[in-house]
């Protein structure tokens, strides 16, 4: 490739990230805003979600079956499958990953999701940012194709998909982490339990050996010990069991083929999570980001409601069966809290911040399967690093029993039932 191309595919790199940058940025806002219009609404006229909330549900849902179908759901099932796509078929960018990452689909998923978030709706912003990312990074790479014909297609989705997650999550190393994890799985795959596991059990003897300390210190960050084991434990296995069973779920209409009459079912996944949302008092709404980092910043765990996690687990599931755009990555870091908490209530841990947070690490890498990108989006997005190994220890732990419940990772199941489908 001659210097002048290059210098093209770099520029042509660098304008995609910048607008994969800005569109997380202003979905976020956009997102954020219409959130609040949901809360200020329900705190004035609460029982206004017990019709408003199904109706929004069907609207969501039907943008999607009518406009869009590929943006249904989180969208990086969907990039997945594109990025299969093209490295199977040996083609860059044959006709029918176009509808998968597509400009047009990614407005689609703006708009539906925006519906399901004024809804209520247990959604997260970050799966639809990935998808839109990658549709960001495809018209970008369709465009300088023209110029540059050996343009990777490939690299260019799997790169969207790593830019999307770091600019939703603002986790630089969680969007690498997660092109790693999940777009190469099956390179990884073989090496990645060896590896984590050959990493823990040396951290885990160092710190009895030697204590936690850091080579060029750290004095203003209190270092975790081995009395935070039994909690790591826990939670790994409570995590495990329950993102494996939210995994399971999420996945059965796939297993089983049920008709799928859109409107119907979104108007009774819509009358569910409206009952939950009026018996939460609203908290189970939207993203749970706010609620989770209000709750993390709380003194007291008596503030914290002690089926949060729960409920929280049920309304998502309601609002992905129900065939909207929307994410599972955030809610499931809700869920994870929500469960962290309420062990540490159960069993009467006093850290309980670090149990939420070991709850979040295990629930997410027994649900997405995902370990790696799950603690270092953890690390990233709350400075925690002291907790490494407790947190490679809850996502080695919940995986490793995820995978009963799942034997193939979450969002690669779906991909693999799209391309079937």
């Amino acid at each position: 490739m001659s210097l002048k191309r290059k210098t093209y595919l770099q520029l042509a790199v660098w304008t995609a990230a910048a607008l994969v940058g800005g569109a997380a940025a202003l979905f976020a806002h956009v997102i954020s805003y219409v959130q609040g219009w949901y809360f200020h609404i329900f705190a004035g006229h609460p029982y206004m979600v017990t019709v408003a909330t199904p109706l929004l549900f069907v609207g969501a849902t039907l943008v999607v079956q009518f406009f869009g179908p590929d943006a249904k759901g989180s969208g990086i099932p969907q990039v997945l499958e594109a990025i299969d796509q093209v490295h199977d078929k040996k083609v860059s960018d044959p006709p029918w990953v176009s509808s998968l990452v597509s400009l047009k689909t990614a407005g689609v998923k703006v708009v539906s999701s925006l519906i399901g978030t004024l809804s209520g709706a247990s959604i997260g912003r970050e799966g639809p940012t990935v998808q839109i990312a990658a549709s960001i990074f495809a018209w970008i790479g369709r465009i300088t194709r023209r110029i540059v014909p050996e343009v990777d297609f490939q690299t260019f989705l799997t790169a969207g998909a790593a830019a999307g997650v770091a600019a939703a999550f603002n986790a630089p190393l969680a969007g690498i982490a997660f092109a790693i994890e999940e777009v190469t799985e099956g390179i990884l795959g073989r090496f990645r339990e060896m590896i984590m596991l050959a990493v823990i059990l040396s951290g885990i003897a160092a710190l009895a050996i030697s204590g936690n300390y850091l080579y060029f210190g750290h004095p203003a960050v209190s270092s975790p010990s081995l009395a935070l084991f039994p909690e790591t434990l826990l939670l790994g296995v409570v995590g495990g069991v329950a993102g494996g069973a939210f995994a399971r779920v999420l996945a059965f209409p796939s297993m089983v083929n049920l008709p799928d009459q859109a409107w119907k079912k979104a108007l009774y996944c819509g009358i569910l999570c409206a009952a939950i949302g009026l018996l939460s008092d609203g908290s189970t709404a939207g993203s749970g980001y706010e609620i989770t980092r209000k709750f993390l910043e709380s003194p007291s765990i008596d503030q914290w409601p002690v089926f949060f996690g729960i409920e929280k687990f049920f309304t998502t599931v309601l609002s992905y069966l129900s065939g909207m755009a929307g994410g599972i990555f955030s809610p499931s870091l809700s869920i994870g809290a929500g469960l962290g908490f309420t062990v540490a209530k159960l069993f009467h841990f006093s850290n309980f911040k670090v149990c939420a947070l070991l709850g979040m690490v295990a629930f997410f890498s027994g649900a997405i399967q995902a370990p790696l990108t799950g603690v270092i989006i953890i690390m990233e997005m709350t400075d925690e690093h002291i907790l490494i190994i407790p947190f490679l220890l809850a996502a080695y732990l919940a995986r490793r029993i995820g995978k009963i419940f799942m034997p193939v990772p979450l969002y690669r199941f779906l991909a693999n039932k799209n391309r079937e489908g």
